[in-house]
């Protein structure tokens, strides 16, 4: 142990002696006290009942369950079905946007679903009969097409073949008839010429013939295709007429969500508090948020200061509703009292307006904090049990939170007890007017009274202090006794 603390401990120990030697001789002083003045001593008896503490606030009355509303799809306001002041049930009509575009639209969504469904039991199951037949028709069709071109590449090449012996027929006798003496040369030159033109177009129209015959084989091979998909559907047909199926149901499902968002029901029962729009008026997308209950009003514990909260603001929703049948009340507790509130502890709410009380529930404490006028409060939440009916939201509560309670105890006023440290002790009057200071033990510390848990009997007789303050205590032992930390 260091000198300093050694020479702390000396100090700490010569304070209490002279502290225990001032307290022995004023009770010294006390019994020796003449009859008369004695009698003028003010005292009170140890009672047997219920010891209570509590922690106060002041906040406003709000529903523990309203809502503000918005159509969640933007648009023009067609019908407005409630008025403020209204009751409804869950899943009345509030209000409708204009529904035109958006049945338009889920009709043809419908309309593409109808289509893609037929395609996918035409994939799965084949083409109907007639459509087969159909097919059957197509394939009987182009064949015939082929024929002809083919017997049309015969005929043409017949007729080059003959065209042919003809030319070179003429061009011989032409020749003869040169050599004889008959003919000319011109004559020979004409027949060859005119052969060879002959050729020339014969050789095109077996060119065309044959052309025609591979464009009608093409035209045979893809009727056939058509009628072998058509009677027997393959796999990926299958899984694209389905993927088309999926697509168009999601674009339906959209387009009827869409439709269902233009008309705004209610989410629950209650109160219509607000109705913010008008028949014609433009609206962008919204939804729904739960309005916050913020108190408004000032806190205090046993004994502790005050404080100021926020007061609460009107909604900014279309429509606004809250149940009426579940009020509460929202109070900032300062910081050295709301460690003591938990919840499901029992309160008293009373409304200065009117006097008339209601009791409550804890229900929820914040965890963050407000400050206000540089004093640290935190937000407890009291829901009302029994509330009167002549009180309306936002009315000022005072709300009492009860933090502990002992029953059946004995109590004294914490006047009548002086503390020293961690020891308590009470002077008690005896029946000759004598007074002996007895150490005792406390429990809770409530708004009227301490209890006392041992050294006092109920009935008997103790001294109250002559000073205002609610408990006698000494000095913490430092600076005078100890000189400071040096």
């Amino acid at each position: 142990m260091s000198a300093v603390v050694r020479r702390r401990a000396l100090w700490v120990n010569v304070g209490l002696a002279v502290l225990l030697v001032v307290a022995a001789g004023s009770a010294v002083a006390l019994m020796r006290t003449p009859a008369a003045a004695r009698a003028s001593v003010r005292t009170t008896k140890v009672t047997r009942g219920t010891v209570s503490a509590t922690v106060t606030g002041t906040g406003n009355v709000a529903s523990a369950a309203a809502v503000e509303l918005d159509f969640t799809t933007a648009g023009t306001v067609a019908t407005i079905a409630v008025t403020p002041g209204q009751q409804v049930t869950a899943g009345q009509t509030l209000g409708t946007l204009d529904q035109a575009a958006d049945q338009r639209a889920v009709a043809s969504a419908q309309a593409q679903l109808d289509s893609a469904q037929q395609a996918l039991t035409q994939a799965t199951h084949g083409a109907p009969a007639a459509q087969v037949a159909k097919d059957r028709l197509a394939v009987q069709s182009a064949q015939l097409q082929l024929a002809g071109a083919q017997q049309q590449v015969s005929d043409v090449q017949a007729q080059q073949a003959q065209d042919a012996t003809t030319a070179d027929a003429t061009v011989a006798a032409a020749q003869a008839a040169l050599a004889a003496g008959t003919g000319t040369q011109a004559q020979v030159d004409s027949a060859t010429n005119q052969g060879s033109a002959t050729e020339l177009k014969d050789s095109q129209s077996v060119t065309s013939a044959e052309q025609a015959v591979r464009t009608a084989d093409l035209q045979v091979q893809q009727q056939q295709a058509t009628l072998t998909a058509d009677q027997t559907p393959t796999g990926a047909t299958v899984s694209q007429a389905q993927a088309q199926v999926t697509s168009a149901q999601s674009a339906l499902a959209a387009a009827n969500q869409t439709l269902a968002d233009t008309t705004l029901t209610a989410p629950q029962a209650g109160t219509v508090l607000a109705v913010g729009a008008v028949v014609g008026q433009q609206v962008s997308a919204g939804g729904r948020t739960a309005v916050s209950a913020p108190s408004s009003g000032s806190g205090s514990g046993s004994g502790s200061g005050s404080s100021s909260g926020s007061s609460g603001s009107s909604g900014s929703g279309l429509f606004e509703i809250a149940d009426l049948g579940r009020l509460q009340v929202t109070a900032d507790i300062a910081e050295a009292d709301a460690a003591a509130v938990q919840v499901g502890q029992t309160a008293t709410v009373t409304f200065p307006a009117t006097g008339e009380t209601a009791s409550g529930t804890v229900t929820a404490l914040s965890p963050t904090s407000v400050t206000s006028s540089n004093v640290v409060e935190y937000p407890v939440t009291v829901a009302l049990t029994g509330t009167p009916a002549d009180i309306h939201l936002g009315a000022t509560a005072s709300v009492t939170v009860t933090t502990a309670t002992a029953t059946d105890a004995l109590s004294v006023p914490s006047s009548a007890i002086t503390t020293l440290g961690t020891q308590h002790t009470v002077t008690v009057l005896g029946p000759d007017g004598s007074q002996q200071v007895t150490p005792v033990q406390i429990g809770l510390v409530g708004d009227a009274g301490t209890q006392v848990t041992s050294g006092l009997s109920e009935g008997q007789d103790v001294v109250l202090a002559t000073g205002s303050t609610s408990s006698t205590t000494f000095p913490a032992l430092g600076g005078a006794f100890t000189g400071g930390r040096g």
